[in-house]
């Protein structure tokens, strides 16, 4: 059992234990510059990438280009500082500040525990904005609510950055500020199907309700090259959103295909999914959804995924069964899960003959047993529980008998559930588990026989899909975990179909981003780790437009770097490595 850090007051404490402040790693910000052909600084220019989530905020201050042109701010007090509410812009040339042209800090919100550097009330040139306080009232409007519309930069009272010309970290007469305008991201599928399109209604989008969408799209393509302390990979590359609506049993995203399909439709040059499920699936790259991205991956995109963070949580277990020997194995259901009633939980057994008729007979938890079942599908009271089963076989001959268990009085299904399980033949398989939390915490399990082998979920199982593993770089999720290690959670091969797993692996716990309500945080998982894969992607598409994904894997995989943790590369833990931006653009420049 993982020694897991809860309390937020450990946090410091572990920080600068193993992750000294002087060290901390701003994983998003290359170390040097690097430039296009034309001489253009690569900061994924002109690359459009698609994200299947949770969502974004359309207004963090990060998600606007800097567009809006310079301007020189006035010392009203000739002090040789800026002083909020008194300096300004005179915009109207009538050399006076007026009320309306009055400037003031909008402060980011830091939840990263001071990690990247002390806060104050002060203006932090490479961490703030300022904005045009238009009406006096002391904070940033903003929004339909405020009475902003499509039309309006910023979609609010006008946001700055501000440029250290001298990199004294402080903002001096005559430095210059430049105005952010248009909005970075393209339209937004909304959970209901409605689109949201920038010029015409993106102000009107729905809220990240989660977060998850605007941590990704801050590594992708968040803030201001060269301005901020923390900005994204490509910070001048745009997204369009396909926001994910989770139903109550597996698959949980009912409504895939038309997510990809909006995205291919918005003619996305890279596809980022944020979605990964086990719970019922094949994991053999056999579905519709999986063929779907084959196909976008032929026409010469690219399809990127986070591996998932299954591993650790005791929801797979895998054993190899004797000709007609049965086994037993049991899952543990708790009464609660995430906050809600554990009404549902849903398991399935996978396995590669399709010939092999194995058996199933379930004891429920107050000891009552189903029938012996081998095929077909149907739904069976078994005392006060409902069971939903069905044997099926996939396009690749993939066998999957799949349970659903519930209570015909909506309770708990708590407990101990036990499968007693028959093979006709020498048979390895694979069993999962998720409840309706539908959570990585492992809140329903397997007691026996749990490994953290083939826990890579899909669509990552997909032939097409680069699935991304994730290491650690700032403090660990634990105190027998080290910085530069793959992280606990993330998701290993080999998959059913023997696919190594993930196929390269990038910074994803403890990494820095962005969340809503001009928040910086920091974001952990193969979420994290997926879009920085795919920041690189955009950096190099920008460099070299017609590269395919065969050729972009290439240059990512022949480019990563192998340590003492990765080992010798390959394998199906790390795939081929650490991903490596900056030696994967030289490769690029050098071909």
């Amino acid at each position: 059992m993982k020694k897991i850090i809860l309390l937020i007051l450990l946090f410091p404490v572990l920080i600068y234990a193993q992750s000294p402040f002087g060290e901390i790693v701003v994983t998003t910000r290359l170390s040097e510059t690097y430039y296009d052909k034309n001489g253009n600084i690569l900061t994924g220019k002109g690359v459009v990438v698609g994200d299947m989530d949770s969502g974004v905020d359309v207004f963090h201050p990060m998600f606007f280009f800097a567009d809006g042109g310079k301007y020189e701010w006035i010392d009203v007090e000739s002090d040789g500082k800026f002083t909020q509410g008194i300096d300004g812009i005179d915009f109207n040339g009538n050399n006076v500040i007026d009320a309306n042209e009055q400037l003031r800090i909008l402060k980011m919100r830091d939840e990263t525990w001071g990690m990247l550097g002390p806060s104050s009330a002060s203006f932090t040139i490479d961490k703030d904005f300022l904005y045009l306080d238009a009406n006096g009232n002391g904070y940033r409007d903003y929004g339909p609510k405020s009475g902003f519309k499509e039309s309006d930069p910023t979609y609010g009272e006008l946001l700055f950055i501000a440029i250290d010309e001298n990199d004294n970290k402080r903002l001096d007469v005559q430095e210059t500020l430049i105005a952010l305008k248009t909005s970075k991201i393209r339209a937004v599928r909304e959970k209901d199907g409605n689109i949201r399109r920038r010029g015409i209604d993106l102000i009107e989008t729905e809220p990240d309700s989660v977060s998850h969408g605007t941590g990704v799209a801050g590594i992708v393509m968040g803030g201001h090259y060269g301005v901020q302390r923390i900005h994204g990979i490509a910070p001048d590359a745009e997204m369009v959103f396909a926001n994910i609506k989770y139903e109550y049993t597996p698959r949980f995203v009912r409504n895939f295909p038309d997510l990809i399909n909006f995205l291919i439709d918005e003619e996305v040059n890279v596809i980022l999914i944020e979605d990964g499920e086990w719970g019922w699936e094949f994991m053999d790259g056999s579905t519709m959804e999986e063929q779907m991205l084959n196909e976008y991956v032929r026409n010469g995109k690219v399809v990127i995924g986070g591996a998932g963070n299954l591993a650790g949580a005791n929801m797979h277990l895998k054993d190899t069964l004797k000709s007609g020997e049965k086994k037993s194995y049991s899952i543990t259901c708790p009464e609660m899960s995430e906050g809600k009633i554990n009404d549902g939980v849903f398991t399935s057994f996978i396995w590669t003959d399709k010939d092999n008729f194995i058996s199933f007979q379930i004891e429920t938890p107050d000891g009552n047993k189903t029938p012996l079942l081998t095929k077909g599908s149907e739904i069976i009271e078994t005392g006060k529980y409902n069971i939903i089963y069905s044997r099926d076989v996939s396009q690749k001959g993939t066998v999957m008998f799949r349970f659903g268990f519930s209570r015909s009085d909506s309770g708990s299904v708590e407990g101990n559930w036990t499968f007693d399980v028959t093979s006709e033949k020498v048979q390895t398989i694979n069993g999962y588990v998720v409840d309706v939390s539908q959570s990585w915490a492992g809140n329903s399990h397997w007691n026996e026989y749990t490994t953290d082998e083939t826990t890579v979920t899909f669509p990552c199982t997909g032939d097409s899909v680069i699935a991304v593993g994730a290491y650690t770089v700032n403090f660990p999720f634990s105190f027998d975990e080290e910085i530069n290690d793959l992280s606990y959670y993330s998701g290993r091969g080999y998959n059913i179909t023997g696919k190594i797993g993930p196929e390269i692996t990038a910074p994803g716990h403890s990494t820095f981003s962005l969340s809503p309500n001009n928040g910086i945080t920091i974001f952990s998982g193969t979420s994290s780790a997926a879009p920085h894969v795919v920041g690189a992607v955009c950096l190099l598409l920008q460099y070299e437009p017609t590269l395919n994904q065969s050729e972009i894997k290439e240059i990512l995989f022949s480019s990563a770097t192998q340590d003492k943790f990765t080992g010798e590369v390959p394998n199906s833990s790390w795939g081929w490595g650490k991903l490596n931006i900056e030696a994967a653009l030289k490769m690029l420049k050098n071909k």
